[in-house]
């Protein structure tokens, strides 16, 4: 806990001198989605490991995958323009069925599926979701930041409380250190910081605390499915990016369910 607590504000420091460099330097936000979709790139790699942990995968999976992510991806950087999920969609399926039709004369068909479907899967799970933040991003850096912040805000203080006076395991199976106590006091307090943030979500205080609410429970089950990833590959950590946090993949799980969520409750109508 010491470690996090030490490296939790350096974090938070960096995500701030993004936010100025956009806000008050650029007045776009082109670094914050640079960090972004670099983020998505280290997500899919360690996808890939995990994946290789349990199927076995020829040379080139992690490759194939970023660079369909970066064919699809530049373009719109250099636009400015959000990239589109249903494009996003048909890389995954070209990626995974060119990745078939490639290993399919190697090796029988039913020993390259696999693969092939994997590979589209890692690209929807990571590319897929974090598309969304990427709109939040291009419509305000302000919100999308709040966002990530509401979101993260489950993650940090279910991991304080659920540590300290948690005692019900919510699926020990999954995840053995997630408690009841824990989630319910993250869901609580993503609400909170969003009525806080009421002014930047641009919503009435109360309405605020209800996206803060279901974004907080978003972001508690993209934990649990990143925590069945990991146990399914066999593994504490999806990488060692920053030590007590883990890599790419643990800190952008929550963040990967919460950012749909936001953009419907933000954007819905």
């Amino acid at each position: 806990m010491r470690r996090r607590l030490l490296l939790g504000p350096l974090l938070i420091a960096a995500l701030l001198g993004f936010w100025l460099l956009d806000t008050r330097v650029l007045a776009r936000p082109l670094a914050s989605r640079l960090l972004l979709w670099l983020l998505c790139a280290g997500a899919f790699h360690e996808f890939a490991r995990l994946v290789r942990r349990r199927v076995e995968t020829a040379p080139g999976f992690a490759a194939c995958g970023i660079a369909a992510l970066s064919a699809v991806v530049l373009p719109f950087l250099v636009t400015g323009t959000p990239v589109p999920g249903l494009l996003i969609a048909l890389a995954a399926l070209l990626a995974g069925g060119i990745r078939y039709l490639g290993l399919a004369p190697s090796r029988t068909a039913a020993g390259a599926l696999p693969e092939a479907a994997l590979l589209a899967a890692g690209i929807l799970y990571t590319a897929g979701l974090l598309h969304f933040l990427d709109r939040l991003l291009v419509d305000s850096v302000s919100r999308a930041f709040a966002i990530v912040a509401v979101s993260k805000t489950s993650d940090i203080l279910g991991y304080l409380v659920g540590s300290t006076v948690g005692r019900r395991r919510i699926a020990p199976a999954v995840s053995p250190k997630k408690t009841w106590e824990g989630s319910i006091a993250g869901i609580l307090g993503s609400g909170g910081v969003a009525a806080l943030l009421a002014p930047v979500l641009s919503l009435p205080a109360p309405l605020s605390l209800s996206v803060g609410l279901a974004v907080g429970t978003a972001s508690l089950l993209g934990d649990l499915l990143e925590s069945g990833l990991k146990r399914w590959a066999g593994v504490k950590d999806s990488g060692a990016l920053l030590p007590e946090f883990g890599g790419f993949l643990d800190l952008l799980d929550g963040i990967l369910v919460a950012a749909p969520v936001a953009l419907f409750c933000l954007h819905g109508s």
